[in-house]
Protein backbone atom coordinates (compact mmCIF):
# COMPACT_ATOMS: atom_id res chain seq x y z
CA UNK A 1 0.00 0.00 0.00
CA UNK A 2 2.43 2.87 -1.23
CA UNK A 3 0.07 5.61 -0.57
CA UNK A 4 -0.91 4.89 2.78
CA UNK A 5 1.27 5.78 5.77
CA UNK A 6 0.58 4.70 8.96
CA UNK A 7 1.89 6.86 12.33
CA UNK A 8 1.70 5.41 15.60
CA UNK A 9 2.65 7.18 19.00
CA UNK A 10 4.62 10.32 16.98
CA UNK A 11 6.71 13.09 18.88
CA UNK A 12 5.61 16.55 17.45
CA UNK A 13 9.14 16.55 15.47
CA UNK A 14 7.73 13.33 13.68
CA UNK A 15 4.61 15.05 13.28
CA UNK A 16 5.93 17.75 11.82
CA UNK A 17 7.96 15.86 9.20
CA UNK A 18 4.80 14.32 8.33
CA UNK A 19 2.56 17.20 7.39
CA UNK A 20 5.83 19.31 5.73
CA UNK A 21 6.02 15.75 3.20
CA UNK A 22 2.43 15.75 2.58
CA UNK A 23 1.78 19.36 2.12
CA UNK A 24 -1.22 19.09 5.26
CA UNK A 25 -1.74 21.62 8.62
CA UNK A 26 0.10 20.38 11.47
CA UNK A 27 -2.56 20.22 13.30
CA UNK A 28 -4.28 17.35 11.14
CA UNK A 29 -2.48 15.00 13.14
CA UNK A 30 -1.03 16.93 16.32
CA UNK A 31 -5.16 16.49 17.65
CA UNK A 32 -3.66 12.94 18.87
CA UNK A 33 -1.36 14.39 21.44
CA UNK A 34 -4.35 15.32 23.27
CA UNK A 35 -6.21 12.19 24.46
CA UNK A 36 -9.29 14.32 24.70
CA UNK A 37 -9.68 15.79 21.60
CA UNK A 38 -13.21 16.30 20.42
CA UNK A 39 -13.86 14.75 16.89
CA UNK A 40 -13.67 17.31 13.91
CA UNK A 41 -13.96 17.26 9.89
CA UNK A 42 -12.38 19.73 8.20
CA UNK A 43 -11.11 20.42 4.49
CA UNK A 44 -8.34 22.74 3.34
CA UNK A 45 -7.37 24.88 0.51
CA UNK A 46 -5.04 22.63 -1.09
CA UNK A 47 -7.89 19.99 -1.04
CA UNK A 48 -6.41 17.95 1.82
CA UNK A 49 -8.76 16.23 4.48
CA UNK A 50 -9.26 15.38 7.95
CA UNK A 51 -11.77 13.36 9.65
CA UNK A 52 -10.69 13.19 13.47
CA UNK A 53 -13.29 10.71 15.16
CA UNK A 54 -12.67 8.50 18.49
CA UNK A 55 -11.62 4.83 19.28
CA UNK A 56 -12.01 2.66 22.06
CA UNK A 57 -8.30 0.95 23.57
CA UNK A 58 -7.00 -0.01 26.78
CA UNK A 59 -5.89 2.80 28.54
CA UNK A 60 -2.17 2.91 30.52
CA UNK A 61 -4.46 1.90 34.12
CA UNK A 62 -6.30 -0.78 32.56
CA UNK A 63 -9.78 0.34 32.00
CA UNK A 64 -11.38 0.99 28.61
CA UNK A 65 -11.21 4.45 27.48
CA UNK A 66 -11.30 6.48 24.20
CA UNK A 67 -8.80 8.15 22.32
CA UNK A 68 -8.26 10.64 18.64
CA UNK A 69 -7.46 9.12 15.47
CA UNK A 70 -6.58 11.59 12.71
CA UNK A 71 -7.64 9.98 9.45
CA UNK A 72 -6.27 11.99 6.40
CA UNK A 73 -6.34 11.96 2.80
CA UNK A 74 -4.15 14.28 0.38
CA UNK A 75 -4.91 16.16 -2.68
CA UNK A 76 -2.30 13.69 -4.06
CA UNK A 77 -4.56 10.55 -3.38
CA UNK A 78 -2.54 9.24 -0.20
CA UNK A 79 -4.20 8.12 3.09
CA UNK A 80 -2.18 8.73 6.66
CA UNK A 81 -3.93 7.23 9.63
CA UNK A 82 -2.34 8.58 13.05
CA UNK A 83 -3.09 7.73 16.64
CA UNK A 84 -1.44 7.21 20.38
CA UNK A 85 -2.42 3.73 21.18
CA UNK A 86 -1.77 0.54 19.05
CA UNK A 87 -5.23 -1.45 17.10
CA UNK A 88 -5.03 -4.80 15.79
CA UNK A 89 -4.51 -3.47 12.57
CA UNK A 90 -5.15 -7.12 11.23
CA UNK A 91 -8.47 -5.65 9.31
CA UNK A 92 -6.42 -3.15 7.57
CA UNK A 93 -3.80 -4.27 6.06
CA UNK A 94 -4.58 -8.12 5.37
CA UNK A 95 -6.63 -7.32 2.60
CA UNK A 96 -6.77 -6.37 -1.13
CA UNK A 97 -7.82 -2.92 -2.45
CA UNK A 98 -8.97 -1.92 -6.14
CA UNK A 99 -6.22 0.44 -7.05
CA UNK A 100 -9.19 2.86 -8.50
CA UNK A 101 -10.88 3.06 -5.43
CA UNK A 102 -8.19 2.53 -3.25
CA UNK A 103 -8.82 5.83 -1.31
CA UNK A 104 -12.14 5.05 -0.10
CA UNK A 105 -12.28 1.37 0.79
CA UNK A 106 -9.08 2.21 2.80
CA UNK A 107 -10.99 5.23 4.62
CA UNK A 108 -13.89 2.69 4.73
CA UNK A 109 -12.07 -0.12 6.48
CA UNK A 110 -10.83 2.21 9.00
CA UNK A 111 -13.89 3.72 10.08
CA UNK A 112 -15.38 -0.12 9.69
CA UNK A 113 -12.79 -1.47 12.50
CA UNK A 114 -13.11 1.11 14.50
CA UNK A 115 -16.81 1.18 14.60
CA UNK A 116 -16.97 -2.94 15.38
CA UNK A 117 -14.22 -2.03 17.98
CA UNK A 118 -16.79 0.07 19.77
CA UNK A 119 -19.21 -3.06 19.44
CA UNK A 120 -16.84 -5.68 20.76
CA UNK A 121 -16.31 -3.64 23.51
CA UNK A 122 -19.96 -3.28 24.09
CA UNK A 123 -20.66 -7.12 24.15
CA UNK A 124 -18.05 -7.75 26.46
CA UNK A 125 -19.47 -4.96 29.10
CA UNK A 126 -23.19 -6.96 28.49
CA UNK A 127 -21.40 -10.01 29.41
CA UNK A 128 -20.07 -8.91 32.75
CA UNK A 129 -23.19 -7.28 33.45
CA UNK A 130 -25.02 -10.23 33.42
CA UNK A 131 -22.26 -12.47 34.93
CA UNK A 132 -22.83 -9.51 37.77
CA UNK A 133 -26.79 -9.40 38.20
CA UNK A 134 -26.24 -13.53 38.70
CA UNK A 135 -24.00 -13.56 41.67
CA UNK A 136 -25.75 -10.16 43.16
CA UNK A 137 -28.02 -11.73 45.16
CA UNK A 138 -26.50 -12.71 48.27
CA UNK A 139 -23.32 -10.63 47.88
CA UNK A 140 -22.14 -8.38 50.76
CA UNK A 141 -18.37 -7.68 49.24
CA UNK A 142 -17.03 -5.00 47.26
CA UNK A 143 -15.31 -6.70 43.94
CA UNK A 144 -18.94 -6.31 42.32
CA UNK A 145 -19.22 -2.66 42.73
CA UNK A 146 -15.80 -1.66 41.60
CA UNK A 147 -16.08 -3.93 38.37
CA UNK A 148 -19.95 -1.70 38.13
CA UNK A 149 -17.50 1.11 38.19
CA UNK A 150 -14.75 0.32 35.88
CA UNK A 151 -17.88 -0.55 33.49
CA UNK A 152 -20.03 2.49 34.09
CA UNK A 153 -16.28 4.51 33.62
CA UNK A 154 -16.06 3.02 30.12
CA UNK A 155 -19.68 3.89 29.38
CA UNK A 156 -19.48 7.32 29.78
CA UNK A 157 -16.33 7.87 27.75
CA UNK A 158 -18.33 5.80 24.96
CA UNK A 159 -21.45 7.74 25.25
CA UNK A 160 -19.49 10.71 24.42
CA UNK A 161 -17.02 9.50 21.86
CA UNK A 162 -19.86 7.98 20.04
CA UNK A 163 -22.25 11.52 20.63
CA UNK A 164 -19.45 13.12 18.76
CA UNK A 165 -18.34 10.57 16.36
CA UNK A 166 -21.92 10.71 15.13
CA UNK A 167 -21.89 14.98 14.30
CA UNK A 168 -18.54 14.43 12.18
CA UNK A 169 -19.87 11.29 10.38
CA UNK A 170 -23.54 13.46 9.41
CA UNK A 171 -20.87 16.56 8.28
CA UNK A 172 -18.67 14.20 6.49
CA UNK A 173 -21.86 12.27 4.59
CA UNK A 174 -23.10 15.94 3.58
CA UNK A 175 -19.78 16.68 2.13
CA UNK A 176 -19.79 13.83 0.42
CA UNK A 177 -22.79 14.22 -1.35
CA UNK A 178 -22.49 17.73 -1.93
CA UNK A 179 -19.46 16.45 -4.29
CA UNK A 180 -21.12 13.78 -5.89
CA UNK A 181 -19.81 10.84 -4.45
CA UNK A 182 -23.01 9.07 -3.51
CA UNK A 183 -21.54 6.15 -3.55
CA UNK A 184 -18.89 6.46 -0.92
CA UNK A 185 -21.54 8.47 0.98
CA UNK A 186 -23.83 5.67 1.20
CA UNK A 187 -20.98 3.17 2.63
CA UNK A 188 -20.14 5.87 4.70
CA UNK A 189 -23.74 6.15 6.08
CA UNK A 190 -23.55 2.52 7.01
CA UNK A 191 -21.09 3.52 9.23
CA UNK A 192 -23.03 6.50 10.59
CA UNK A 193 -25.89 3.67 11.03
CA UNK A 194 -23.57 0.96 12.92
CA UNK A 195 -22.35 4.53 14.89
CA UNK A 196 -26.37 5.37 15.75
CA UNK A 197 -26.80 1.80 17.17
CA UNK A 198 -23.50 1.20 19.36
CA UNK A 199 -24.59 4.97 21.06
CA UNK A 200 -28.15 3.74 21.51
CA UNK A 201 -26.71 0.57 23.14
CA UNK A 202 -24.40 2.69 25.42
CA UNK A 203 -27.12 4.71 26.32
CA UNK A 204 -29.21 1.56 27.33
CA UNK A 205 -26.19 -0.30 28.78
CA UNK A 206 -25.45 2.79 31.71
CA UNK A 207 -28.76 2.90 32.36
CA UNK A 208 -29.23 -0.57 32.98
CA UNK A 209 -25.81 -0.43 35.32
CA UNK A 210 -27.26 2.73 36.91
CA UNK A 211 -30.12 0.29 38.19
CA UNK A 212 -28.12 -2.53 39.34
CA UNK A 213 -25.90 -0.35 41.35
CA UNK A 214 -28.83 1.23 43.52
CA UNK A 215 -29.91 -2.79 43.42
CA UNK A 216 -26.83 -3.89 44.42
CA UNK A 217 -26.30 -1.30 47.18
CA UNK A 218 -29.54 -2.47 48.57
CA UNK A 219 -28.96 -5.97 48.31
CA UNK A 220 -25.96 -4.83 50.40
CA UNK A 221 -27.38 -2.96 52.89
CA UNK A 222 -30.19 -5.49 53.40
CA UNK A 223 -27.64 -8.50 53.16
CA UNK A 224 -25.80 -6.63 56.07
CA UNK A 225 -28.90 -5.43 57.93
CA UNK A 226 -30.32 -9.50 58.17
CA UNK A 227 -26.59 -10.39 59.84
CA UNK A 228 -26.51 -7.51 62.05
CA UNK A 229 -30.02 -8.89 63.33
CA UNK A 230 -29.40 -12.63 63.43
CA UNK A 231 -26.19 -11.66 65.65
CA UNK A 232 -28.43 -9.28 67.67
CA UNK A 233 -30.96 -12.38 68.15
CA UNK A 234 -28.37 -14.58 68.86
CA UNK A 235 -26.46 -12.63 71.11
CA UNK A 236 -29.71 -11.99 73.03
CA UNK A 237 -30.90 -15.30 73.28
CA UNK A 238 -27.62 -16.35 74.44
CA UNK A 239 -27.21 -13.83 77.21
CA UNK A 240 -30.56 -15.33 79.15
CA UNK A 241 -28.46 -18.51 80.10
CA UNK A 242 -25.44 -16.17 81.43
CA UNK A 243 -27.92 -14.17 83.37
CA UNK A 244 -29.34 -17.46 84.92
CA UNK A 245 -26.03 -19.09 85.80
CA UNK A 246 -24.48 -15.44 86.61
CA UNK A 247 -27.55 -15.43 89.55
CA UNK A 248 -27.02 -18.77 90.80
CA UNK A 249 -23.21 -18.61 90.66
CA UNK A 250 -23.37 -15.84 93.47
CA UNK A 251 -21.76 -16.57 96.55
CA UNK A 252 -24.44 -15.94 99.08
CA UNK A 253 -27.44 -18.24 100.32
CA UNK A 254 -30.27 -18.95 97.07
CA UNK A 255 -33.33 -21.06 97.18
CA UNK A 256 -32.20 -24.55 96.02
CA UNK A 257 -29.11 -24.73 96.62
CA UNK A 258 -29.11 -27.59 99.02
CA UNK A 259 -31.44 -29.94 96.38
CA UNK A 260 -29.17 -32.21 94.63
CA UNK A 261 -31.14 -32.37 91.55
CA UNK A 262 -30.93 -28.51 91.36
CA UNK A 263 -28.50 -28.03 88.87
CA UNK A 264 -30.30 -30.42 85.93
CA UNK A 265 -33.36 -27.92 87.70
CA UNK A 266 -31.53 -24.59 86.29
CA UNK A 267 -30.47 -26.65 82.75
CA UNK A 268 -33.93 -27.70 82.28
CA UNK A 269 -35.04 -23.62 82.92
CA UNK A 270 -32.20 -22.67 80.54
CA UNK A 271 -33.16 -24.13 77.81
CA UNK A 272 -37.10 -23.64 77.94
CA UNK A 273 -36.78 -19.96 78.67
CA UNK A 274 -33.98 -19.75 75.14
CA UNK A 275 -36.58 -21.63 73.06
CA UNK A 276 -39.58 -19.70 74.42
CA UNK A 277 -37.40 -16.64 73.88
CA UNK A 278 -36.44 -18.37 70.25
CA UNK A 279 -39.62 -19.05 69.29
CA UNK A 280 -40.72 -15.76 70.01
CA UNK A 281 -38.27 -13.68 68.21
CA UNK A 282 -38.80 -16.31 65.18
CA UNK A 283 -42.38 -15.62 65.22
CA UNK A 284 -42.04 -11.53 65.01
CA UNK A 285 -38.98 -12.19 62.09
CA UNK A 286 -36.61 -10.98 64.01
CA UNK A 287 -34.36 -13.96 63.79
Amino acid sequence: MKNFTYVLNPTREEIGTVSEYYDFPFDYVSGILDDYENARFETDDNDNNLILLQYPALSNYGEVATFPYSLVWTKNESVILALNHEIDSRMIFDREYDYKRYKHQLIFQVMYQMTHAYHDYLREFRTRRRRLEVGIKNSTKNDQIVDMIAIQASLIYFEDALHNNIQVLRKFIDYLREDDEDGFADKIYDIFVETDQAYTETKIQLKLLENLRDLFSNIVSNNLNIVMKIMTSATFVLGIPAVIVGFYGMNVPIPGQAIKWMVWAILVVIVVVSGWVTWLLHRKDML
